[in-house]
């Protein structure tokens, strides 16, 4: 028993050694193999490191932050040099022209005995009849003038200083021949409107004018009131003011004293308002054409005739004026909106469409095309117009940029210049 369990134990031992040795030789095969592919993929190196690739390149967009980046296929343009004559738009309205102003006052103190003018507004003709005055010193004073021509005919010095002082008093020279004539005082004294247009009340406060003693004298002697009062009136009246007079029939005037306005309309101001971006491009004569709400079917052909030099009150816009005829076909009411196109001078320069600049407040910003992508460029800019926008650097005229430069911005997104400005 001992002598076949020594021989099975070595038979036991001898497949160990021979598995050992098969291992051996399985793993020296696999180490061959290794080497071999190793050494193929060595020699076949070469082949490959010249293929052409252009991933790299393709997403080079990516890596870009979102704000300063973008992948599109919108169209694009370049910036196109030439010379254009920018059409300026303007609003306005139309406002009484100063100069056809006139105030009638009244040649005589005493009360107003009757008025002929019943209402704001109302049209009147020069030589019209508006009111008349019952002035007791008047009277005596042509009491006595007739006397003197009974019954001192040929005292010629003393009829001649009471005509005079019927004179300085306030009555014209047709109304002294016709005392002379007639021999019959004139009770009451009428007063006769100098010019034609609308009439306004000026207004009489308990019987006393609401201007100085002073100025209403001046304005009585010269026919018509000062600038200032001009301007006050301008302003004050044309719309706001009712209809109603504020002068009754039994309130009592003082020689020189203003009492109704007078405003010609046959020619009128157009004001138009000038944005301070476009002030630098318009000058005097320059063409205008005018659109009146009222009659939007009419366009007037015009020039500007005067630019303010200060910007308007409580305004940015400067003011242009254009002086209108106002003929029966216009029908241009006083207040009436006007809208303009100003033809400027010519200008010189490269534009693109205003559609293709984002105007970021302090800098405007276009989308330049690099390869397959789009990347921010800040610019510098002129002139706008209402289609196109003149640049005056940060790109060159054979760069492309995004026609639509609005259609790039992610609404939640802002936008930052990649040169870092």
């Amino acid at each position: 028993m001992k002598r076949k369990w020594k021989y099975d134990n070595q038979s036991a031992v001898g497949r160990r050694q021979s598995a050992v040795s098969s291992g051996i030789i399985f793993c020296c095969l696999l180490l061959v193999v290794y080497c071999m592919i190793f050494i193929s993929s060595c020699n076949n190196h070469d082949e490959h490191k010249h293929i052409p690739t252009t991933k790299v390149s393709d997403l080079d967009g990516l890596v870009q932050p979102s704000n300063q980046t973008v992948f599109s296929e919108v169209k694009t343009i370049s910036p196109i040099e030439k010379t254009i004559s920018p059409k300026i738009t303007a609003t306005g309205e139309i406002t009484y022209d100063p100069q056809l102003l006139n105030n009638i006052s009244a040649r005589y103190s005493g009360r107003i005995e009757k008025l002929y003018v019943r209402f704001n507004f109302e049209t009147v003709t020069k030589g019209e009849r508006i009111m008349d005055i019952y002035s007791p010193e008047i009277l005596t004073e042509q009491q006595n003038f007739i006397f003197l021509l009974n019954n001192s005919a040929n005292d010629i010095s003393l009829i001649n200083s009471s005509k005079q002082k019927l004179h300085l008093l306030g009555l014209t020279d047709e109304q002294l021949k016709q005392l002379e004539t007639k021999k019959q005082p004139i009770n009451p004294l009428p007063v006769y409107s100098s010019y034609s247009g609308h009439i306004h009340d000026i207004g009489i406060n308990n019987g006393v004018s609401t201007s100085s003693s002073g100025s209403s004298m001046n304005e009585g002697m010269n026919g018509s009131s000062s600038n200032s009062s001009s301007t006050t009136q301008i302003e004050n009246l044309p719309s706001s003011q009712t209809s109603a007079l504020s002068i009754k029939e039994g309130m009592y005037l003082e020689s020189g004293q203003p009492v109704f306005a007078v405003y010609n309309t046959n020619q009128v101001w157009g004001v138009l308002n000038i944005f301070p971006q476009d002030a630098a491009l318009i000058k005097v004569g320059d063409k205008v054409s005018i659109t009146a709400e009222t009659n939007p079917a009419n366009i007037i052909s015009s020039t500007i005739s005067y630019i303010e030099p200060v910007a308007g009150q409580n305004a940015s816009a400067i003011k242009a004026r254009v002086y209108l005829q106002n003929a029966e076909n216009l029908h241009l009411k006083i207040g009436t909106l006007l809208s303009a196109k100003i033809t400027s001078t010519e200008l010189n320069g490269m534009w693109l469409p205003r559609s293709a600049v984002v105007n970021l407040g302090q800098k405007q910003i276009v989308f330049l095309k690099t390869e397959n992508h789009f990347v921010t460029k800040s610019i510098q800019t002129g002139t706008v117009t209402d289609s196109l926008i003149q640049i005056i650097s940060g790109i060159n005229s054979d760069e492309q940029v995004a026609v639509n430069a609005q259609f790039m911005v992610d609404s939640e997104s802002f936008i930052k210049a990649t040169n870092g400005e």
